[in-house]
């Protein structure tokens, strides 16, 4: 077994042998169902498992009806795989027993390992070990299984299978989840309402196969288009990040439901686990920047799988609603809105079309209320559904329509026939009612919703993103020499920290505009120093002990004169006394025009290591705590500024209304590349980096960093 699979060509060779073994070996089998092993092995015989299935107990001759063995070892043949359902301390010497026969994978669904603590997590190092040193795809510890619905092989015990009339149905929608419970609960909703699930993968401990390298290889499998994820937190970030670039390629889709995302929830998702949670909003962040659409809750990530699993090509944010009332019609403009979506215009075919289908009274307007004469004559319901999708302005239908339930199957079955006859696609909302209709529906391949927000949230992630607007190419050749002198000028003195001063040496040695600035190490000093600054300046007070001078009163702004000047640096070495700082020094700056104050900053995530944040900055940084974070790429210019600024919340403040500057993404750009290049070449000696103000000016100029400070790795 070899960790560092994924994102190669024969990626997905290893789960498809998984997946579809030839024979199966259940170590703990059962004749009573109501335990793990009894129930698995009565799935796997019920469902169609066309292989050969090894029960092995040593304390039976047969088990449900098939010849038991005493071991792995008395088998006429190794198995492709040991599902292995014995305590956790008894499932080491059948690892071993494994190894020695050469087995190449095993499942592991007992409990007792790295999560229940030191003990269990000790128990799984050795498993580990064994599993590593003997070549076996470990599935598992602590996993209640796994299902491939076209192969019948229902490796699992959850009790969701135990269903009266269940008949998988496979689709391209595969699930993979670090809750078994989640995961099976997931599997069986979807089945249930119609959702072709073809694949489970619960994903356990991940001793030796983690959910990103499952999701990987589900990417290269001509059968899924989609990917449904549980997450807790991730292993190995930088193969679900190629993972997700590669689905980005190929056309597919991955959706995740992120658990943890309070610091509550991170605390509960390490105990459950053994997994670390990173930050929530990174996690919002990069699997934008990323394509992979994030769930907000369980039902929500069935909903956009619903609809991904239907429409996998993305569609418009234009939006014609035909409903049944108007007041639903208008939840769903309301609904549309806030998800960044819209209404489209009716063209003069449309409105040409519907005007003889309709009493004068009701409009022609998007949303169309039609009340309910469409409904009771289908033909007319056909013929605007037609118009609609021949709209070239209109990129989606809804069709929103409720409270006939005696009526229901002969409308829907109309909706569930004209569906795969449009060109663009069809959803709908049927409120009051329709049971019935909604299972038919969604089992027909027609997204169906009792919610108006429901649907349209479930509908956004399915939007043709904006184009990516490609980085300028930056010939720019950094002076790392220059930069890595002041880290190393940093630890040969034991500091921890680089103050502004340093840091703008840095950030100057990126190509990034930086203010222009002299230090006084006395009062007396400031006329020398002043005659390489431009009044007015800006006077700080610099120490190692001092990290927010502000707080303490050691900035002095506006300073026009040089007897002000003189003053103010007089005054804040006197601060410098009272406070004990005997290091202290002042910095004496020029002051910048005033501009659009905005924070560039970077941090490393527990989970995705070095990212970057621009932001809303100035005193309005923390107060509004508004920014858009990103990983940081080999290849910088995978960022795209331009919708780092489209996703602040208080963008408005960025456009140039009231007599404000206007924000230029591509002005501001270069500056936040080279930035990031910094970042990433840096990476090893820093953990954070805030510039705040960076001021951005009118026009084609570069935007000044005017503050900053470096926090360096331990």
């Amino acid at each position: 077994m070899n960790d560092d699979e994924g994102c190669s060509p024969d990626a997905s060779e290893w789960l498809e042998r998984l997946y579809a073994p030839r024979s199966v070996a259940v170590v703990g089998a059962s004749d009573d169902i109501k335990l793990p092993g009894g129930r698995l092995l009565q799935f796997m015989l019920n469902y169609g498992f066309a292989g050969h299935i090894y029960p092995i107990n040593p304390n039976r001759e047969q088990v449900q009806g098939r010849a038991a063995f005493k071991s792995l070892a008395d088998l006429p043949e190794p198995p492709d795989i040991a599902i292995v359902l014995v305590s956790a301390a008894a499932s080491v010497g059948v690892l071993e027993q494994c190894a020695a026969l050469k087995i190449p994978a095993a499942m592991f669904g007992n409990s007792g390992f790295a999560e229940i603590g030191p003990e269990g997590a000790a128990l799984q190092e050795r498993v580990a070990r064994i599993a590593r040193e003997g070549g076996i795809r470990l599935v598992g510890p602590n996993t209640n299984g796994i299902v491939d619905v076209k192969s019948g092989f229902t490796a699992t015990f959850s009790p969701v299978l135990d269903q009266k009339g269940l008949a998988l149905r496979d689709g391209p929608v595969a699930i993979v989840s670090q809750s078994g419970a989640v995961g099976a609960a997931m599997f069986y909703d979807g089945q249930r309402s119609g959702l072709g699930v073809g694949r489970l993968y619960n994903s356990g401990n991940e001793i030796g196969v983690t959910l990103e390298m499952v999701v990987d290889a589900l990417l290269d499998s001509p059968r899924f288009t989609t990917v449904l994820c549980y997450v807790e937190g991730l292993r190995r970030p930088e193969l679900f990040a190629a993972a997700a670039r590669k689905a980005q390629r190929l056309g597919k889709r991955i959706v995740l439901l992120k658990a943890g995302a309070t610091a509550a929830g991170a605390k509960a998702a390490a105990a459950h686990t053994a997994s670390l949670a990173g930050e929530d909003r990174v996690y919002d962040g990069v699997l934008h920047q990323l394509g992979v659409a994030r769930a907000r809750g369980y039902t929500h990530l069935l909903d956009i799988g619903r609809v991904l699993a239907t429409y996998p090509k993305p569609y418009g944010r234009r939006a014609s609603i035909l409903s049944m009332s108007g007041g639903i019609g208008i939840m769903l403009t309301d609904a549309l809105e806030r998800a960044g979506m819209g209404l489209a215009q009716f063209d003069a075919t449309v409105l040409a079309g519907i005007e003889p289908l309709l009493p004068a009274f009701l409009g022609a307007q998007n949303p169309l209320d039609v009340s309910g004469g469409p409904f009771h004559h289908l033909d007319r319901l056909r013929t605007m559904l037609r118009l609609f999708d021949g709209n070239p302005g209109s990129d989606i239908t809804i069709v929103a329509v409720g409270s006939f339930e005696r009526r229901q199957m002969e409308i829907a079955e109309v909706l569930a026939d004209e569906a795969p006859r449009l060109a663009k696609p069809l959803f709908v909302l049927w409120f009051g009612g329709g049971d019935e209709a909604t299972l038919y529906l969604n089992g027909r391949n027609v997204p169906t919703f009792p919610d108006a927000e429901r649907l349209v949230q479930a509908i956004a992630p399915g939007v043709r993103p904006s184009a990516h607007r490609p980085s300028p190419v930056d010939d720019l050749v950094p002076d790392r020499a220059a930069a890595r002198a002041v880290l190393a000028d940093a630890k040969s003195a034991g500091r921890k920290v680089i103050d502004e001063v340093g840091g703008k040496r840095m950030l100057s040695a990126y190509g990034i505009d930086v203010v222009n600035e002299s230090v006084v190490d006395s009062p007396e000093a400031v006329r020398t120093a002043l005659a390489n600054l431009r009044l007015p300046v800006v006077a700080k007070l610099r120490s190692d002990a001092l990290v927010h001078k502000a707080r303490v009163g050691g900035v002095r702004l506006g300073l026009a004169t040089s007897e002000s000047v003189a003053q103010a640096v007089a005054d804040l070495f006197e601060l410098a006394r009272r406070l004990e700082l005997p290091d202290a020094d002042v910095v004496l700056q020029e002051q910048v025009p005033a501009g659009v104050e905005l924070l560039l900053g970077a941090k490393r995530d527990a989970t995705f290591g070095m990212v970057v944040t621009l932001g809303i900055g100035g005193v309005q940084a923390e107060a509004w705590d508004d920014v858009q974070i990103r990983l940081v790429d080999d290849d910088a210019t995978g960022l795209d500024v331009h919708d780092m600024l489209a996703r602040l919340a208080h963008r408005s403040l960025l456009d140039g209304s009231g007599g404000r500057t206007e924000v230029d993404a591509t002005v501001l750009a270069p500056t936040v590349l080279r930035f990031a290049r910094l970042v990433r070449e840096l990476a090893d000696d820093i953990d954070a980096i805030d510039v705040n103000p960076i001021i951005v000016r009118e026009g084609d100029q570069a935007p000044t960093a005017v503050d900053t400070v470096f926090f360096l790795k331990d």
